[in-house]
Order: structure tokens, then C-alpha cells, then sequence
């Protein structure tokens, strides 16, 4: 670049053809970081030209660096219509407990461990970065440490399985554990957003997305899904993102589909509001939610529970706290569930 007069464009372009040629191919972030370095490099600019190419060196390359240079995509955008269509008549049936009568595991009372356990294999060396602060490192590693499960502006996790080592990340130029240097495997794919209503973005998740492992909400207004790709290469994640990028239309969140992506963790307490598990499924089956047939109805799941530990005269403390978990998962849909609850803790504050 500096001894040839070369535009960014054209030296990406040359970059771009001997990267094929590479047994392990470098990401574009890691070819953009090094046209970035050789701006800054040794020499006088046109130092490998002879004297008189370098004028016209000049003029060639501004020339081809305005034909060249990559015309801006046209930005994504969220169109309401969009959503709408897509959702259809689900936007009116998907709500939690439609949802969880379709997971392979009832979310109520899915605790974080639990839940980081049924996705990750720890004895194949996988581990998860959690967050309470966004910005960070992270807090902890499971599953070696304990993970907060709670924070001011919430708790996060890091999708992909990582190392949990501290390795140089070239793009920043600092050491980092949360890179794309140390993920394991590309398994993840997170779409969320903080546009669409919630029961219409629900419906269209459960209407055209398969292989859905988690829905999680994030204590404040936007939902979480957490879909399985299993890319082998982060090239490849990129392809699948292309790929997806037509539910931006639908209010999917355009930033938040990073192959390094933190996500919210359910089980976790953003202030005072759950970070709350609305579907789980860690098999994350080839289909969409819709496709799926029920496999149990959770209201009266619970209202059956809450009725065994009071015939049990409220005698077994871990199933009247199963009972009241469960009561209070779902008892927004539920007046009874509610009332039982109520019936639940007066209980609990009676026995202490």
C-alpha cells in the first residue's frame, strides 16, 4: 500500500486472492487489521515505484479507488407490515404458556446452572463466559465458578462456547477471552429485538425459525432467541447470517447478529425483573416451534402440584418451593395459580 500507491480497495482485493490459497484462511477482520497496520508502516509513500510511475501512480490509484470503492449496502430495515405478515394469526396463540407446552423441558424453575449444563459439555473442555457487567471480561467461567445470577443491568452469557483463556485478540489489539480467538465451536446464533412487540415477534420466531433451543426475555422489553447453526468456521456463521439478515424486515436486531454475541441468561434478576425462560428445548429440533404438538399442559401441571403438598399438609419444603416456582412462572395466566402462590408463601413464612 504505501510502496505501490495501492488503494485499500485494490490491496483488499489482492489480500482476498491469496487468502485462498491458505489452509487456514484468515478472517476478514484479521485482513482488514493488517491493511490497517500497513497504512502506518516503514517507507516513503510509492517508495517501491520508480520515480517517474509515482505521479501517475497517483493518479491511477485515486482514479480506480473511486470506481472500486464498495457502494454502501442498503441499511436494513424494520417494517411493522412485515412482522405482521409473518406472525399471522400465532401473534394471538404464542404466549408463555404455549410455549412451554411445547418444550422439551417445562422452563419454570430451570435454574442458570441447569440450564448453561443442557447446552454446553463441560467434559469436552466447553466453557461460558457470564457477564453482569456488559463491558467486561466477564465475572465468571462455568462451569469452574460460581456465575452471578443477578445484576444492576442484568446478567449475560457468551453464546459460543469458548476456552475460558485470556488469548490476543489481533482486531483490538489486546488480550481477551470473550474473541473469536477462543471460541470452541460456532454453534449459536442469537436473534432478538427491541422493536417489534413482543407477541408478534413471538409468533413469527414460532412461525419460521427452527431449531430453536431457548427463548429468554431480558427483564426489560426484548426477547432473546437462541437458535442452533453448528457452522464448522466463523466464514461459514457468516454465510447463515446472510442468510437470516431477511428477518431484520421483521424486527430482528441487525447488531445483535454477531457471531461473538452476548445473550441474556435465564434464571437471572435484571434489578427486580426475572430474566425469564419462555421456551426450552436443548435439542433445539429441526422445526419450528408451530410444527410442534404439545407434549403437556402446564397450567394444570401445576394447579395437580399445588394440590399434592397441601393433601401432604405442606410438609415437603422442597416441593412446596417446586410448587411455588412453578405458581409463580405461570401464574400471570392463571388467577388460581396465583392465589395458590399466595397460599404458598403464607405457608413458607408460617414453617419459619
Amino acid at each position: 500500500m504505501r510502496g505501490f500507491l495501492l488503494s485499500p480497495s485494490e490491496a483488499l482485493g489482492i489480500l482476498e486472492n491469496w487468502n485462498q490459497g491458505n489452509a487456514e484462511k484468515w478472517s476478514a477482520h484479521e485482513l482488514e487489521h493488517k491493511l490497517r497496520s500497513a497504512v502506518n508502516g516503514p517507507g516513503e509513500d510509492g517508495y517501491l515505484l520508480r520515480e517517474s510511475d509515482r505521479s501517475a501512480s497517483r493518479s491511477v490509484a485515486a482514479s480506480r479507488d473511486q470506481v472500486l470503492a464498495p457502494k454502501p449496502r442498503p441499511r436494513l430495515v424494520y417494517e411493522p407490515e412485515m412482522l405482521r405478515r409473518i406472525a399471522g394469526d400465532f401473534a394471538a396463540s404464542v404466549d408463555l404458556p404455549w410455549l412451554a407446552n411445547r418444550s422439551e423441558v417445562d422452563p419454570a424453575g430451570v435454574e442458570a446452572g441447569e440450564f448453561l449444563s443442557r447446552l454446553y459439555n463441560a467434559e469436552a473442555g466447553e466453557r461460558v463466559i457470564v457477564f453482569s457487567e456488559y463491558k467486561s471480561q466477564g465475572q465468571a467461567v462455568w462451569p469452574t465458578q460460581s456465575i452471578p445470577t443477578s445484576g444492576r443491568d442484568g446478567v449475560w452469557f457468551l453464546a459460543q462456547p469458548v476456552d475460558g483463556k485470556l488469548r490476543p485478540n489481533p482486531r483490538l489489539g489486546k488480550m481477551s477471552r470473550r474473541s473469536e480467538e477462543s471460541v470452541l465451536a460456532w454453534r449459536w446464533m442469537v436473534l432478538e429485538s427491541d422493536e417489534a412487540p413482543v407477541r408478534l415477534w413471538l409468533g413469527a420466531l414460532a412461525r419460521v425459525v427452527p431449531r430453536i433451543a431457548a427463548i429468554t426475555t431480558s427483564g426489560g422489553r426484548s426477547v432473546h432467541a437462541l437458535v442452533r447453526v453448528d457452522a464448522a468456521t466463523k466464514r461459514e456463521w457468516d454465510d447463515i447470517k446472510r442468510e437470516v439478515l431477511g428477518l431484520v424486515a421483521a424486527g430482528a436486531d441487525q447488531g445483535a447478529l454477531s457471531a461473538v454475541r452476548l445473550t441474556r441468561l435465564p434464571g437471572c434478576w435484571r434489578g427486580e425483573k426475572e430474566q425469564k425462560l419462555l421456551y426450552f428445548a436443548p435439542s433445539a429440533p429441526a422445526l419450528t416451534i408451530a410444527e410442534m404438538l404439545p407434549r403437556r399442559d402446564v397450567l394444570s401441571f401445576w394447579r395437580g402440584e399445588c394440590r399434592r403438598v397441601a393433601m401432604g399438609g405442606f410438609a415437603d419444603r422442597e416441593a412446596v418451593g417446586r410448587a411455588l416456582s412453578g405458581c409463580r412462572h405461570y401464574g400471570r395466566f392463571d388467577e388460581w395459580l396465583t392465589s395458590a402462590a399466595e397460599e404458598l408463601e403464607r405457608e413458607i413464612l408460617t414453617k419459619e
